[in-house]
């Protein structure tokens, strides 16, 4: 029995672990965060920006508002070294604000640029945006580049259709259920929770054998008592 539960365990860890190499989100990844608010309200996103490695420091990072999309008010958070500038797009029919004032132009893309050595490798940092009120859509996706001090930009802009795994995800976050606590974003979620529940497994076969073999300690087997009984003789 201990040598199968220990032949698990050890096929549970390689796979996990084998599984969070492989894939490609398992690496460092620009992912987006959604802190309180849905459709119709005001929320704040955090695009929670790495620094990977294998690249040079992170100079700049650009969040667009995709031209479908208009928030009627996009507040940009001023982060330390980094200089900060918006972009605006016309809107036509314009939207109109709570007392009825009409808005002709909204946020089109926020750019934060570092003023100095930006975000080093194997460090990062978060980036924040107030907007509101909320899209009445599942969920919004803000395409956006990451650019390294040697000039290359990674575009994190694919789709992430339901069970695909994109080298370069769009950052999104779910406006179609809230909680309390933070909700959206993209990445190693789904190989966390399959290794947790491996792992899961793990504790449940080890308690089983745990009791298994307390039983078998308090009610040890007495050398002879299997032996098979005598046959009673007949007497006159």
């Amino acid at each position: 029995m201990l040598k199968i539960l220990v032949r698990i365990v050890g096929t549970l860890i390689v796979s996990g672990v084998a599984a969070l190499l492989a894939s490609p989100s398992a690496a460092a990844h620009v992912d987006a965060i959604l802190e309180g608010g849905g459709p119709g309200e005001t929320g704040l996103i955090t695009l929670r920006v790495p620094g990977e490695s294998a690249n040079p420091a992170t100079t700049k990072v650009e969040v667009r508002i995709p031209d479908d999309i208009q928030i009627r008010t996009v507040l940009a958070q001023p982060v330390p070294g980094w200089k900060l500038d918006i972009k605006k797009k016309k809107t036509d029919p314009p939207i109109y604000r709570d007392d009825g004032t009409p808005v002709d132009e909204v946020v089109s893309s926020v750019t934060w640029t570092a003023t100095g050595q930006g975000i080093l490798p194997g460090q990062f940092d978060d980036f924040v945006l107030e907007a509101g009120p909320l899209p009445d859509i599942e969920t919004l996706a803000l395409p956006t580049y990451q650019t390294f001090a040697d000039g290359t930009t990674d575009a994190w802009t694919e789709p992430v259709p339901e069970g695909s795994d994109p080298e370069y995800p769009v950052p999104s976050v779910n406006l179609g259920a809230t909680s309390d606590g933070a909700s959206g974003g993209t990445g190693i979620t789904s190989v966390i929770a399959w290794t947790a529940l491996g792992f899961a497994v793990i504790a449940v076969a080890l308690g089983i054998f745990s009791i298994d073999r307390a039983r078998r300690s308090a009610h040890p087997v007495l050398p002879g008592a299997e032996a098979t009984p005598q046959r009673a003789t007949d007497t006159e």
